[in-house]
């Protein structure tokens, strides 16, 4: 392999990586593994000294014309392991690393309405400095409804 292409990164770090603005894009398949629908993704993110955090808008454009906001904080704690919030997933999500990977593990409502709220397991692994993969799991009731993968450019 050469050297110049393949760079080392440590584990994913969501409030080094997600500061400024991320571009990629993201496919999303049923319980089966048929192909429901794709989707542009564009994070904006700043660092919050104050509450030494992390602040980012995450926005999904699907292709159907749907866009869905998500609106995230998430704060380092000193034994390394998360704690974020999402608009609507609500507050106390626990993020912590597995070995290099970043994970994620929380419910949050389909719709703005409410409705079932299915828990997501999401793993960030980072690929390149400038290039994080996503999978993200969905369960509800305990059963697989769907799953994505998508990934994340830095846009520097």
């Amino acid at each position: 392999m050469d050297g110049e292409l393949y760079q080392r990164t440590g584990p994913f770090r969501p409030e080094a990586f997600f500061v400024g603005r991320t571009e990629g894009w993201g496919l999303a398949r049923g319980p089966t593994g048929r192909l429901l629908r794709r989707c542009r993704i564009i994070t904006d993110g700043l660092l919050d000294d104050a509450y030494r955090s992390i602040h980012f808008d995450e926005t999904f454009h699907w292709e159907d014309g749907e866009e869905d906001n998500w609106r995230w904080a998430m704060t380092r704690g000193l034994d390394g392991r998360y704690v974020a919030a999402e608009a609507r997933a609500g507050t106390g999500i626990q993020g912590r690393h597995d070995g290099a990977d970043y994970m994620l593990s929380f419910r949050r409502p389909l719709r703005l309405d409410g409705g079932p709220r299915p828990r997501f397991v999401t793993r960030f692994t980072q690929i390149s400095p400038s290039v994080a993969l996503k999978s993200v799991k969905v369960f509800l009731w305990g059963l697989p409804v769907g799953q994505m993968t998508a990934f994340h450019k830095r846009a520097d």
